[in-house]
């Protein structure tokens, strides 16, 4: 896409929804091209998506709605141009060909930024504007808060993570096994990060509830057959080996090991990383 001004595009202008969103402006250039997560955390919006390329430039999938029909799919291209403060996404094939949605962002502060999104489509009588210009706000207002909660949780695991550099790591006594595992599930917090303490197969375990990918949290994620699933972008890590069984290489920060002492305590003992 050019650097052109919107205001030169020949599609009609049918709105624009501002928002100042409690988030960082490279938080919000993470979020535009990070396409894995639109299935996941917009699952009332995103069926399924296939991506056809992609990188720090953006990316072009294609892009199939909630609920799935298989020739509702759509190619969508985001292109992210830092320089101007802004992304924007053209649907390239399928229903509402044509159509453009450009995104400028404004840093208002540290963790503050504005967004204007302007929404053109082509072909669009003047008297169904406002119908549309509703449809695409009440659609982004809703994207945005699902947005907003997985950026904001992503810096403050950034910000954690800055801090735990310098703490001593410590083990910490749970109480009687009786007890710890009338409780289990719970997650456990401990020099700066949190740990899921659940049952599997008569052993207690111990893993970490930062997913590596983006920082997503796995706490209240539900372990099946040993594996967790991070709700933000589908990866998945078997809790006792911490590697990713979906295809990543990526694996989840050393866990602690959960010992059972004479007196029939259960203590977490951490493991050193490498």
């Amino acid at each position: 896409m050019s650097s052109d001004s919107y205001a030169d595009r020949k599609v009609p202008h049918v709105g624009t929804y501002r928002r100042e969103l409690p988030v960082s402006i490279q938080r919000l250039y993470e979020n535009a091209i990070d396409w894995e997560h639109l299935p996941f955390l917009h699952r009332s919006s995103f069926a399924r998506i296939e991506c056809h390329d992609a990188g720090a430039w953006g990316f072009r999938a294609r892009v199939w709605p909630h609920p799935y029909k298989e020739n509702r799919g759509i190619v969508i291209e985001l292109r992210l141009e830092p320089e101007l403060r802004r992304w924007i996404t053209t649907t390239l094939d399928g229903p509402g060909k044509g159509t453009e949605v450009w995104t400028h962002a404004f840093s208002i502060s540290e963790n503050a930024t504005l967004v204007v999104v302007d929404f053109f489509v082509p072909g669009v009588e003047q008297g169904r504007r406002g119908e549309l210009a509703r449809f695409y706000t009440k659609l982004y207002s809703r994207l945005y808060d699902e947005d907003v909660r997985m950026m904001s949780e992503r810096q403050l695991q950034l910000d954690l993570l800055d801090k735990q550099m310098h703490k001593k790591r410590a083990s910490i006594v749970l109480g009687p096994l009786a007890e710890v595992r009338a409780r289990v599930p719970f997650t456990l917090d401990c020099n700066g990060r949190t740990y899921r303490i659940v049952e599997h197969h008569g052993k207690l375990v111990a893993y970490a509830t930062l997913c590596p990918h983006m920082l997503g949290s796995l706490a209240e994620s539900e372990v099946c057959d040993g594996i967790v699933e991070c709700p933000w972008h589908g990866y998945r890590y078997d809790i006792l080996t911490g590697r990713c069984v979906s295809g990543a290489k990526l694996r989840l920060p050393a866990a602690p090991q959960v010992r059972i002492d004479e007196a029939a305590n259960a203590l977490v003992e951490f493991i050193p990383e490498p």
